[in-house]
């Protein structure tokens, strides 16, 4: 049987030899697995496993809230202490000193001082960001199409010339020089409209790094700060039989709001002369009020880059929410009656800030202009763009303005020029 079973072996092909042991081998290790598998199931007493659970999404924002909380308090207690030095400076000077680029000067102070643990930046990072688009439309609240027409149409198309000339020629200035456009806007913003908060408004809504912001803002403290001490004398020597002109001329000449207050405060010391102050702040608050057009214009110029085709969505939504706060703003103050204009008082803000407009005296109306002025000035500029920029100069190194060079500041005094 052996002989015959051997004899068969070789009769077959080779093929069919090598197809048996290839199934035979596959038998085994089934045998082997399945064999094995069973002794497994037999042997463990414990179940399988559970599968790990997800973690909850809100998990995760509570997390991030509570890893934002230290750089959003070291942020806040450096805007206001930057409130604190304005103040100080403004009682040892007698004139009003910006609280907001005084923060953003502490904050740069600090930070090129000391090194910063890493467990502030996110923080930070929220208090540029979140922190900044909130503050922004809270500024909306400030913007009343009533301020224009208590205005009186001699400022409107001064200060629509004046506007429009810096928003169209300061980024062709920066263009020529070399800036990047981000920057060129930034700097046609802060000159030509409002200062600091014209800056911090924009930024978000063309992704402006924090050196070009703080560039910036840096520009407007200098030239401002030196046209707040000049214009006034200048003013005098050019407009001086023509307080009301004299007074529009610094409205238009001088960047922030407070700054503009120093001004006028100054010409009124210097030359005794009410009039000038009051045309200089209307003339500023009309300037204020290009805000809520000129900054989703140029957000849509800068998308307009990109592409081919300019979108109206291409607008940041915290912007439509800007804009929507102002007509909030204009609705409820033509509803009540009057206007909210008035000459903004330094006192409403302990000197470091233009105050709002002092509300027509009578009933709601009153009270709705001075809750509105409260969301605008307090919450919105006091708070959260103050602390938003504060968080800017944390963030800013000495380093990254050394080597932006002259040119943004020459540019600069060039804008400043032609506003």
């Amino acid at each position: 049987g052996v002989a015959t079973s051997s004899r068969a072996r070789a009769d077959r092909a080779p093929w069919m030899l090598a197809a048996e042991a290839r199934t035979r081998s596959r038998a085994s290790k089934g045998w082997t697995i399945s064999n094995t598998c069973s002794r497994r199931r037999g042997l463990s007493s414990h179940p399988p496993a559970p599968p790990p659970s997800k973690a909850s999404p809100s998990d995760g924002v509570v997390a991030d809230v509570v890893a934002a909380l230290p750089g959003l308090g070291l942020a806040l207690a450096v805007s206001q202490a930057g409130f604190a030095l304005a103040d100080g400076i403004s009682a040892a000077v007698g004139a009003p000193m910006a609280g907001v680029p005084c923060a953003v000067l502490l904050g740069a102070g600090i930070n090129n001082a000391v090194a910063l643990p890493k467990w502030v930046r996110p923080g930070l990072k929220t208090a540029t960001g979140t922190v900044l688009r909130v503050g922004i439309v809270c500024i909306g609240a400030k913007l009343s199409a009533s301020d224009v027409v208590s205005a009186g149409a001699f400022c409107v198309p001064a200060a629509a010339a004046s506007v429009g000339a810096g928003l169209v020629l300061i980024p062709r200035v920066a263009s020529i020089a070399g800036l990047h456009p981000r920057l060129g806007s930034l700097l046609a913003a802060g000159t030509s409209i409002c200062g600091v908060t014209a800056v911090s408004a924009l930024a978000p809504a063309i992704a402006a790094t924090q050196t070009e912001v703080a560039c910036a803002v840096a520009n407007v403290v200098l030239w401002g700060s030196l046209a707040m001490l000049l214009a006034p004398h200048a003013a005098n020597f050019l407009l001086g039989e023509c307080p009301d002109a004299a007074g529009m001329w610094l409205g238009l000449a001088v960047h922030d709001t407070a700054q503009v207050m120093g001004a006028g405060l100054t010409y009124t010391q210097l030359f005794d002369d009410e009039r000038a102050f009051n045309a200089a702040a209307v003339t500023k608050l009309t300037r204020n009020l290009a805000l809520a057009a000129a900054i989703p214009a140029l957000a849509v110029a800068h998308s307009c880059e990109k592409t081919v085709t300019a979108s109206y969505s291409k607008v940041p939504g915290f912007l439509v929410a800007f804009v929507g706060m102002a007509l909030v703003r204009s609705c409820g103050d033509a509803y009540y009656g009057g206007g909210s204009i008035g000459v903004p008082t330094t006192e409403d803000h302990g000197g470091s800030l233009g105050g709002p407009p002092r509300g027509a005296p009578g009933g709601g109306g009153e009270a709705w202009r001075k809750n509105m002025n409260a969301l605008g000035d307090g919450l919105g500029a006091k708070a959260c763009l103050a602390t938003a920029l504060a968080a800017v100069g944390l963030n800013t190194g000495v380093s990254s303005l050394v080597g932006v060079g002259v040119a943004p500041f020459a540019v600069g005094a060039v804008g400043s020029a032609i506003v």
